[in-house]
């Protein structure tokens, strides 16, 4: 238990430390959304462009396990994704707009910025090196699956009657993952890694030192986020999708893994940790975009964030 408690408490700790930052103004609203764009332009890419041209695979089975991997964890999102539609069209008779931001905020859980630091902290450079072969296909699938979604709902819900043009949307999507920093870093990585091409000395180094920032500084503006947030009404509804992320994912990942798919021991735990990860803030973006449902993906964003201070060690100590 000393263990789980020093794994978890200072990731909440470095997370509650940005929410005191933001709460009592010891930094501005613009210096914490300063701290995420350096994060999420610059610290976390060259992570991923550092690790993944450099990651360590051969003791497992090649291709099979990515595969398997992948397929044992997006089992999880599909299972959560369809409950948390029907929780909020038919428990709560909302529209499918809503109903596909319940989606996203019960199935896109927040691998970087939370992610990252507990994986690290959880399973050292080994669990990460896993976790980005996730982060890799994550953000893109769950962006086209999510984005496609959305304007199908639009449609339903007769807020846009014109037809849906799959390929102008797959266009934007490409146009935006051409300029987004993550899929940048990956595809650096991925490019240095079978180039051949090996970055030593000051520039590693420099790299490095860039790369240790991460977790900190990626828990820190994780915590200064949470101000702009709230439990906005919708607690009922918000409290279903918080099961459903925290509980029902993980454990359905978990069953998947084990029973269906026997995968390698650490790609299993870091499947389920990464499935009881709390929701991340696309869920709100989501909302906010297409200007509905805003309250539930707060209050879902919070919720999570709260319930996997309780759900995150009951996990690890079921992990091993």
């Amino acid at each position: 238990m000393n263990q789980i408690v020093e794994i978890v408490l200072p990731v909440f700790c470095l997370i509650g430390i940005g929410y005191g930052i933001a709460r009592f103004q010891i930094l501005s609203s613009a210096s914490g959304d300063g701290l995420a764009d350096y994060v999420f332009k610059i610290a976390v890419p060259v992570l991923l462009m550092r690790s993944i041209a450099s990651a360590d695979f051969s003791d497992q089975n090649g291709f099979g396990d990515i595969v398997s991997f992948w397929a044992v964890y997006f089992s999880g999102v599909f299972l959560v994704w369809v409950a948390a539609w029907l929780w909020i069209s038919k428990v709560f008779s909302r529209g499918a707009r809503a109903a596909s931001i319940a989606g996203v905020a019960a199935g896109f859980s927040n691998l970087v910025l939370l992610g990252i630091p507990l994986m690290e902290q959880a399973y050292g450079r080994e669990g990460l090196q896993v976790l980005f072969i996730l982060i890799g296909v994550h953000l893109p699938i769950m962006m086209t699956v999510s984005t496609f979604l959305m304007e199908l709902a639009v449609r339903s819900d007769g807020v846009d009657t014109t037809p849906l043009k799959a390929g102008a949307v797959f266009k934007k999507l490409l146009l935006n993952f051409a300029a987004n920093p993550i899929i940048i870093g990956i595809f650096a990585g991925l490019a240095l890694r079978f180039s051949g091409v090996t970055i030593t000395g000051v520039p590693d180094q420099v790299m490095g030192l860039i790369a240790k920032t991460t977790g900190p500084l990626a828990l820190i503006s994780l915590g200064m986020g949470l101000i702009k947030y709230g439990v906005k009404g919708n607690i009922f509804a918000a409290v279903g999708l918080t099961i459903l992320s925290l509980a029902v994912m993980p454990m359905s990942v978990y069953i998947v893994g084990k029973t269906f798919f026997n995968l390698p021991p650490l790609w299993l735990k870091v499947a389920v940790l990464a499935a009881a990860s709390p929701t991340g803030v696309n869920a709100y973006l989501f909302a906010t975009y297409f200007k509905v449902a805003e309250g539930l993906a707060s209050s879902s964003i919070v919720l999570t964030m709260l319930g996997s201070i309780l759900t995150l060690p009951i996990w690890l100590t079921l992990l091993g």
